[in-house]
């Protein structure tokens, strides 16, 4: 599914632009942040509560409950960090933007940071 290789690290501008229109359209009250009601209401019945968790658990880093335009954008970059090629994150984009499952990326599981 193509070379994980090239251009490894920088998100292309079409995935940056697809993952964007994403956002937006979860981010119904236009906050710049999406919060789990919002992502429930977009999955709407493709197992909205499963997914919605799945996707905090992969993208909320601070654990504060919403997901941040930076945070969303950081974890794709992570994705493509990863090894995964722009082919392979622009179909997964275009599958979540047709409202498809959340999927697990190798590598990109988020952990709560230690609180003092």
């Amino acid at each position: 599914m193509g070379n994980k290789h090239s251009g490894r690290g920088h998100l292309s501008e079409r995935c940056r632009a697809l993952a964007e229109e994403i956002f937006k359209e979860i981010d119904i009250d236009g906050s710049l942040t999406i919060d789990m009601e919002e992502t429930a209401k977009w999955w709407d019945r493709n197992f909205a509560i499963v997914n919605s968790r799945a996707m905090f658990e992969n993208v909320d880093r601070d654990r504060n409950g919403t997901i941040e335009f930076n945070e969303w954008i950081d974890f794709w970059t992570m994705v493509k960090h990863q090894g995964y090629s722009d082919d392979e994150i622009y179909e997964e984009l275009t599958n979540l933007k047709n409202r498809g499952s959340w999927v697990q990326f190798i590598g990109t599981q988020v952990h709560a940071k230690a609180k003092d």
